[in-house]
């Protein structure tokens, strides 16, 4: 076992010595032939040199395609609006909400006037107003 060990060890660590001997031929029709051994004795020993790839931040795959950018930025927006519009439906949710409470629980409703004072409203009017603000309950609050 031990000795499969060292073998393999030994072999893994000879690969990228044998992986970077490149020999370039010219053949008889002048042809450049690049090869992993010598195919004459014209053949010449090319050093390939590799480069690891930059440290910096490696390029996402979803840059390198810009109509992918375009959609995920689109999706975004669109996300963003429903968010705002469910903000939006949450506060008349909660407005209707209020309004029903406080017409259920007071015995007068009245609007205010524009030189201050008060005009009470009827009971067919306090009807109507309950039954609005119901109806924006169902419309607003879909739980």
């Amino acid at each position: 076992m031990r000795f499969l060990s060292i073998m393999l060890l030994a072999a893994l660590l000879a690969t990228p010595a044998l992986a970077n001997e490149v020999y370039r031929t010219v053949d008889d029709r002048g042809v450049v032939v690049f090869s992993d051994r010598p195919l004459s004795s014209a053949s010449v020993r090319v050093t390939v040199e590799t480069k690891a790839p930059a440290a910096g931040e490696p390029q996402s795959v979803a840059s390198a395609d810009p109509q992918r950018d375009e959609d995920a930025a689109r999706e975004r927006g669109l996300q963003a609006a429903r968010a705002e519009q469910a903000e939006i439906r949450a506060e008349a949710c909660r407005q209707a909400r209020a309004a029903v409470a406080t017409y259920e629980t007071s015995p007068r409703l009245y609007e205010s006037l524009p030189d201050g004072g008060r005009r009470y409203l009827s009971d067919e009017e306090m009807a109507a107003a309950r039954q609005q603000a119901r109806q924006a309950v169902a419309d607003y609050c879909v739980d």
